[in-house]
């Protein structure tokens, strides 16, 4: 029988300590690592209220084609950008979070789609909010080449036009495409009085995109752009 010497012994010990060290020792590293990117991309928004409108629904099925109605694809885009805000820290208000319009929710006498807007507008300025995000999906019948997610903004709110240049850039990374954002009067834009964009997410009458829209995997990835818009805006604010 080999007989095993004291100095054999304390060699290997050293070696199975040293071994265990370095695991444990990249272990609590690669812990802390992954805690302070966690801190980093969810501090920005955390405690932040962003009121999220998809835009159309119920009666109103927005752009289309064929089967594909753009209020579908809004209301899903939506509820995935939700969940992901919500697990960065942000409370989501949403203006619907199911298959309905909103004119019954306001007693003007104004038609239908008007009554529907200013139902939008009225949620988006008696709540107390950071910013708004209203989600839809573009059209373009007669060009049907141009694709990729553009950003609307009015001008009568300072912050919403470096919300909308934020948002944009890492649109077009996701998408592959190279816009600016765009100052537009639409009804609801002009007249909420809080800081928000318009985000078009896509362009249904582009084959491209119209396939992409279908996509949750698409739909996660411009949610994802959005947020590393919204986090550099509020960083930078």
């Amino acid at each position: 029988m080999k007989k095993i010497s004291t100095y054999d012994s304390l060699k290997k010990f050293n070696y199975i300590y040293c071994t265990i060290s370095v695991v444990l020792l990249s272990t609590i590293l690669l812990f802390i690592s992954n805690t302070l990117i966690a801190f980093s991309t969810t501090n920005e928004l955390k405690g932040k209220t962003i009121l999220i409108d998809p835009g159309h629904g119920g009666i109103d099925g927005g752009t289309s084609s064929g089967n594909l109605l753009e209020k579908n694809i809004n209301l899903e885009a939506s509820m995935i950008l939700k969940s992901k805000l919500i697990s960065h820290g942000a409370k989501v208000i949403m203006t619907r979070d199911k298959d309905v319009s909103l004119e019954n929710l306001c007693n003007d006498n104004d038609y239908r789609h008007r009554r529907d807007l200013k139902a939008r507008v009225t949620m988006i300025n008696d709540n107390k909010i950071d910013i708004y995000l209203s989600i839809h999906v573009n059209a373009v019948s007669n060009a049907p080449y141009v694709k990729g997610p553009m950003v609307f903004y009015s001008n009568t709110n300072e912050n919403s036009k470096s919300l909308a240049e934020y948002i944009q850039e890492p649109l077009n990374v996701a998408a592959g495409v190279n816009r600016n954002p765009n100052i537009a009067d639409y009804f609801l834009l002009t007249n909420a009085k809080k800081t928000g964009v318009l985000v078009e997410l896509g362009f249904i009458t582009n084959i491209n995109d119209k396939n992409l829209l279908q996509s949750k995997e698409y739909l996660s990835k411009l949610s994802d752009a959005i947020i590393d818009g919204l986090e550099k805006y509020f960083k930078n604010k």
